[in-house]
């Protein structure tokens, strides 16, 4: 009988991941006007790792590709995401209304 290894995903290595994509795109055209935001990073991660959606990633053992899989896919996510926030953070009303703040 084979063994099969389960795994789960690690936040840390989402988390690593998702840094490293965004860190890449600074030679891309993503203009990076601020400091890499290390605290918003861990807040979006926070997010994503508490919505059910994403529970059951790690509820469950999976096979060890499976595993690397779901980090990939919620690293690039979670790039996306903080990627998202930075040119919404550039709209002029965005910039307006927080000027009011």
């Amino acid at each position: 009988m084979e063994l099969v290894n389960r795994h789960r995903p690690h936040r840390t290595v989402i988390r690593c991941k998702a840094k490293m994509r965004l860190l890449e795109t600074i030679d891309e055209n993503f203009d990076w006007e601020h400091p890499f935001d290390d605290t918003l990073l861990k807040e979006l991660a926070t997010g994503l790792f508490q919505s059910s959606q994403y529970q059951v990633f790690f509820e469950n053992y999976l096979s060890k590709q499976k595993a690397k899989d779901v980090e990939d896919r919620l690293a690039q996510e979670l790039a996306d995401t903080y990627r998202s926030i930075l040119q919404r953070h550039k709209d002029p009303v965005v910039q307006s209304l927080n000027a009011l703040l």
